[in-house]
Formats: structure tokens, C-alpha cells, sequence
């Protein structure tokens, strides 16, 4: 569905022409207060629309935070109900959002905008609140130094609380050798402000194939592992040293999960792909102590 330069029933006040709303998100559980998504300068095909966020109930409207990345005239729903995409192949920019519930009363909005073809890459951000309006309130943009992703996402600080953190996963795809790294954070109120997570974080479990005393012979055994059907090409090659769990001093192949079915299925795909394949599964232990790149 191409988005057209009007403005949904419900809307707050009338846009300019060209300027429409995307998506109305909570920003407070105690007031009425939305965040609103819209795009702006979407008057002819050719232009590029610039995304802002404001507060439905901000001083006078005018405190936006603008998104890093514009997109295409015509911009279309993707997939998930809360994301939205334009462009063809190296202009195509898709934003995503998620809300986070940083305290219990207030919601903060994490964004993520990927661009590219061959090469995606990923800028992220989280607005919040601030002085009646809106601000950005962290980045955690990928380097686009070459084949690398990273993903961003909301998780329960502690059982039975409504209060979320949020975590950035990262992988750098290398033969020196890859590079995994989950980095945790949550909102400080007090101080107002995005603060690193050391002690609740969110729990990773590696699916591991194999363990070797040097890179040369873990990315040997992943390659001679693929056959045909390149069996084994979402595994990683990472050190053990950084995991506390892990015995040091050695690489692993392995691919990394958010719970330990998703990393018992790996195993089962990598074993019926190539039958002299077989694996164990072993929690990183992430609440227990910081992830080194």
C-alpha cells in the first residue's frame, strides 16, 4: 500500500500538504501522550521524505527528533505492522520501530532504519521523553565497514516487572576471526539518561559443532563441514576466552541463539544437511558477566 500525502482520521492537528502520519505509539501510562511518526516533504515522486517523531502532547508540537535516514515518495507498510519501506536496491531504506517501557509510566520508542543492497546496513536509535518534547537518547549504529549486521531489541530486566532493557547483538563476519558482541542497557530515571546493563542481561546459547586451538583449523573445519548445500554457513568462528562458561583459549564453530531450542534446532538442520556433523549446546551465561568483542 503506497502512503499518500494525507493525513489519517484522528490525527491531532492538520499537517502541511505533503506531510502525513505514519503511526501513533504510547509514550506515557499516566497521561495521553503519543508519540507520533510521521513523514514530512512527501509532496511529488522524486522527493525524499523526511521521518520525524513528536509528542502528541509537546510544547506547542514543535520539540521533533528527526530520523538519521529519509525515504522515497511513496512509502509502502513492510511486513511487520510496525515497519515501513521505499526505494529500489541500493536506495531502498526500511525503518522499524519498537517500543521499550522504560520505567513503569514511560515508553521510549527504539528505531532501527537498513539501507542497502548487497550491503545492509543498520543505523539505530532510541528517543525518549525529554523537556515536553522529543529527543534521541542513544545510537548504535553498525560501523559499514563491510559484512556485518546487528539487530536491536527489548527484553524484562526482572521477572514481573513491566520495566524493559534493551540490547544491540552485533556480528562482523572475518577469517581473524568473527566477531560476536551483545551489549545490555537500560534507562536510569534518575539521572535521565541510557546507561550500560552489566548484570541483567539477556541470555545467548551457542549451538557448537566444534572446538580448536587455532582459527585456521576451526574456519578448515567449518569449511570442509558446508558440502553442496553449504551446510554450516550461518556458524560463526569465535574465541572461547571472552565466555565465562567456555574453556579458554580456544575458537569454536558455532551459531548463536536467543533460548536453547532455537540452538537444539540448529543442530538437528546442520546434522540432516551433513550426517558426520553433530554438536552440543552451551549457555554464554551473559547475566553473569560483561561480553568482550
Amino acid at each position: 500500500m503506497l502512503l499518500g500525502a494525507s493525513v489519517p482520521a484522528g490525527s491531532a492537528e492538520p499537517a502541511a500538504q505533503g506531510d502525513f502520519e505514519l503511526k501513533r505509539f504510547k509514550a506515557s501510562e499516566t497521561t495521553g501522550a503519543m508519540y507520533v511518526l510521521r513523514a514530512t516533504d512527501c509532496r511529488k515522486a522524486g522527493d525524499t521524505c523526511q521521518l520525524e517523531i513528536e509528542l502528541s502532547e509537546g510544547s506547542g508540537g514543535k520539540r521533533k527528533a528527526k530520523l538519521p535516514e529519509g525515504m522515497a515518495h511513496g512509502i509502502q507498510k513492510a511486513a511487520s505492522p510496525e515497519s515501513w519501506t521505499s526505494g529500489e536496491e541500493e536506495q531502498n531504506v526500511t525503518t522499524s520501530v519498537q517500543p521499550v517501557r522504560l520505567t513503569a509510566g514511560e515508553w521510549g520508542l527504539l528505531v532501527t532504519q537498513e539501507g542497502g543492497f548487497e550491503h545492509v546496513h543498520r543505523r539505530h536509535r532510541l528517543y525518549a521523553v525529554k523537556d515536553g518534547g522529543v529527543a534521541e537518547a542513544w545510537n548504535g549504529d553498525e560501523n559499514f565497514a563491510g559484512p556485518e549486521s546487528s539487530h536491536v531489541g527489548p527484553y524484562p530486566l526482572t521477572p514481573g516487572s513491566p520495566v524493559e532493557g534493551f540490547f544491540r547483538e552485533y556480528v562482523f563476519l572475518s577469517a581473524e576471526p568473527d566477531q560476536w558482541k551483545l551489549d545490555a542497557f537500560r534507562w536510569d530515571a534518575a539521572g535521565h539518561k541510557v546507561v550500560k546493563e552489566l548484570q541483567r542481561r539477556p541470555e545467548r546459547y551457542a549451538a557448537i559443532i566444534g572446538s580448536f586451538k587455532t582459527v585456521e583449523e576451526a574456519i578448515a573445519s567449518r569449511d570442509s563441514a558446508q558440502l553442496d548445500q553449504a551446510c554450516t554457513n550461518s556458524f560463526l568462528v569465535l574465541p572461547t576466552t571472552p565466555h565465562k562458561r567456555l574453556t579458554p583459549g580456544l575458537f569454536i564453530v558455532t551459531s548463536i541463539h536467543a533460548d536453547k531450542k532455537s540452538a537444539e534446532a540448529a543442530l538437528k538442520k546442520v546434522g540432516a544437511c551433513n550426517p558426520k556433523v553433530s554438536g552440543y549446546v552451551k549457555a554464554l551465561g551473559l547475566n553473569a558477566s560483561p561480553v568482550a568483542p
